[in-house]
C-alpha cells in the first residue's frame, strides 16, 4: 500500500520521479503512478452545483503546460492494457462454442 500525503508532497514527487524515472515495474514506480494520479485529480477544477456555489478552483492548481505533460505521462505510465494488441485480443473464453 502506498503512505498518503498531501497535494503539494505528492507534486514534489512526481516532478522528482520526472527528473529521474523510475524502473518500470518497481515500487517507486508504483508510488510514481499513485502520486500522478493524486496530483492530476487534484487539479481538476469541479464545475458548481448551483449558482450560489463558490467559483470553482483546484485543490492543486496547475498550469496548462504542466497539465498536459502530466496527462501524456500518465497516458504513457498506463500502458496499454491489452500488451501487445492494441486493439484489444477478443473474447478468451478458453473454450470451444461451436460444439
Amino acid at each position: 500500500m502506498i503512505d498518503a500525503v498531501d497535494n503539494d508532497t505528492a507534486l514534489e514527487e512526481v516532478m522528482a520521479f520526472l527528473e529521474e524515472p523510475p524502473i518500470p515495474g518497481s515500487p517507486d514506480d508504483a508510488r510514481f503512478g499513485a502520486r500522478l494520479r493524486q496530483v492530476l485529480a487534484a487539479s481538476i477544477v469541479d464545475e458548481p452545483v448551483d449558482e450560489d456555489d463558490p467559483v470553482p478552483r483546484a485543490e492543486l492548481p496547475l498550469d496548462d503546460d504542466l497539465r498536459r505533460r502530466l496527462e501524456k505521462v500518465a497516458r504513457h505510465h498506463a500502458g496499454n492494457p491489452f500488451g501487445d494488441h492494441p486493439d484489444g485480443i477478443g473474447p478468451t473464453l478458453g473454450m470451444n462454442l461451436r460444439k
